[in-house]
């Protein structure tokens, strides 16, 4: 028997080339992306292997490797558009609510015409329906990967780049004037390089992640990070105030 120890024979890895995709920007400066590829939802009755043209009017990336590969592997997703089956099941579903609203109404009306008709059993009171989702980005699938955004020419690395560096926004801290601790939360006053930013930090010794020996990343209560680039270029009173928590 084959020993599959290639983590292509295991998963169906799609990669996004010049040759297959093209990203844009919107009015809105939204990334878009045209890509002819396989839709993920297809059954074997849907011709699985063919390879169609999508327009996504958004995508979104996420970094596999964001502190050691920031422009490599870089994973997008966006939404395809609904199967034939799906729209199926969706119009079934749809018809199947209506028959029981039409029923459930019949009911009441049959009640409210007949006094002397049995009050519905209370485990027979109308319980209300879910919320259906009301977020514009739907349920977001994996359309491919880009090894290196260095494989596009450059608007569309422009573009890329310009994407990651608004997800992945991070303060670079070049001076820390303050740090007091208070019940397990400690309260940051600093110079970055977008200004001067107030955070604050639970668990200190969790939240601070040393990238390296010399890099850090610091996460605060709200899950905004922060970074100093090399803890042995801060000035000698910066480093003193976080000494402890490395």
């Amino acid at each position: 028997m084959e020993n599959k120890n290639d983590i292509n024979d295991i998963i169906d890895i799609v990669y996004l080339t010049p040759e297959n995709a093209e990203f844009s920007f919107s009015e809105n400066k939204f990334l878009q992306l045209t890509a002819k590829v396989r839709h993920p939802e297809k059954k074997e009755n849907e011709n699985p292997g063919e390879i169609e043209e999508f327009f996504f009017e958004r995508v979104f990336l996420h970094r596999a490797f964001p502190f050691q590969n920031p422009f490599e592997y870089i994973s997008v997703s966006g939404n395809f558009p609904k199967t034939e089956e799906q729209l199926k099941k969706e119009e079934e579903a749809k018809k199947e609510k209506k028959e029981k609203e039409e029923k459930e109404k019949k009911e009441r009306e049959e009640r409210e015409n007949n006094p002397d008709s049995p009050a519905p059993p209370p485990d027979a009171e109308k319980k209300p329906e879910p919320k259906e989702s009301t977020t514009s980005l739907g349920e977001l699938k994996e359309i491919g990967i880009i090894s290196s955004i260095s494989v596009f020419d450059e608007t569309q690395q422009k573009y890329l780049a310009e994407e990651l560096s608004r997800k992945y926004f991070i303060p670079i801290i070049e001076t820390i004037t303050s740090v007091k601790e208070k019940y397990g939360f400690s309260y940051w006053e600093t110079k970055s390089d977008v200004g001067k930013i107030k955070f604050t930090v639970h668990d200190a010794y969790r939240n601070i992640l040393k990238i390296t020996d010399d890099r850090i990343m610091v996460t605060d209560v709200n899950g905004n990070r922060y970074e100093i680039v090399s803890l042995d270029k801060l000035d000698r009173k910066s480093f003193r105030r976080i000494e402890l928590f490395l």
